[in-house]
């Protein structure tokens, strides 16, 4: 159970009021503490950008590519670029940070794409936190909201970029830390996560199992077998959800033409894009996009 001391002396806490703190900086970087219940979501929607969850306070229930999971604070969810998010219900009492950043900067913070606890995170997303824990997360939190509200100079963002790192490496340390106390991946879950990275990598290039088989060192036969076993779908569906996610995430927020996208995800021709997208969407690309 959450100490109420620590939330009582929280001053970021004790103005929100059932409300939503937001902060950005740039289009790279937010910031964002929710409390209260959260609103039910219909449909699943795409995650653009990576995201850190902290819960400090309440339950939740939701999905993540398709599994279920329900969670009570104090906890971190990871939350990785391309997956599919379904919130399906927050409790009234609920409390969380939610830190979120774009590729870009990803890529600024240096973010191991393909180091274990990366995977760890793909595989399982939620992590488990003590009191202690969590008080120096919060710490974290705090300090980083006081950054962005900083004026937005060069120096404001380098030293949000070093506080993020630090705050990554201070979660991954969490993950690595709680091998010696949760049950370890199983070597399947361990490929698996290897298998969806290289996916999230490279779907928008590489669209056959064949590959990601190379580049694990085993066969596609013994991968898809794995991939089933563990997540009950196909490699080659892993594969077809997250181009399909990819296409209606540019669909919905460019101006890219369809021909633009075809070439950007990897196929063939306009034609054969459109047949693709149609077979799992059940209309054109152009349709999908003046629909929605």
């Amino acid at each position: 159970m959450t100490d109420p001391s620590l939330l009582k002396n929280l001053p970021v806490l004790r103005d929100i009021d059932n409300k939503t703190s937001q902060i950005c900086l740039d289009n790279d970087l937010q910031l964002s503490l929710i409390k209260g219940k959260s609103k039910h979501l219909p449909e699943y929607f795409q995650t653009a950008v990576y995201a850190f969850n902290l819960h400090i306070k309440g339950k939740w229930m939701f999905r993540i590519n398709h599994r279920e999971y329900k969670i009570k604070a104090p906890c971190f969810s990871s939350i990785l670029i391309n997956q599919a998010i379904n919130l399906i219900e927050s409790s009234n009492d609920s409390v969380q940070y939610v830190l979120g950043f774009s590729p870009k900067f990803a890529e600024d913070i240096q973010l191991n794409l393909a180091g274990y606890a990366h995977v760890r995170a793909y595989m399982r997303p939620i992590l488990p936190l003590t009191h202690q824990q969590m008080q120096i997360a919060i710490h974290y939190f705090d300090l980083l909201r006081e950054v962005m509200q900083l004026p937005n100079t060069m120096a404001t963002r380098e030293v949000a970029i070093d506080l993020v790192r630090s705050m990554i490496h201070f979660i991954y340390g969490l993950y690595d830390l709680s091998l010696h106390q949760l049950n370890t991946l199983s070597r399947s879950e361990e490929l698996v996560g290897q298998f969806l990275t290289l996916v999230e990598l490279h779907s928008h290039e590489q669209h056959h199992i064949q590959w990601y088989a190379d580049e694990l060192c085993l066969t596609p036969k013994y991968v898809a077998n794995t991939v089933k076993k563990v997540t009950g779908r196909t490699a080659g569906n892993c594969i077809n959800e997250n181009l399909i996610r990819q296409t209606k995430l540019l669909l919905l927020t460019t101006t890219l033409s369809v021909q633009q996208i075809a070439d950007r995800l990897g196929f063939k021709n306009q034609s054969h894009f459109g047949t693709f997208f149609r077979r799992f969407a059940g209309m054109s690309p152009r349709a999908y996009r003046e629909k929605n």
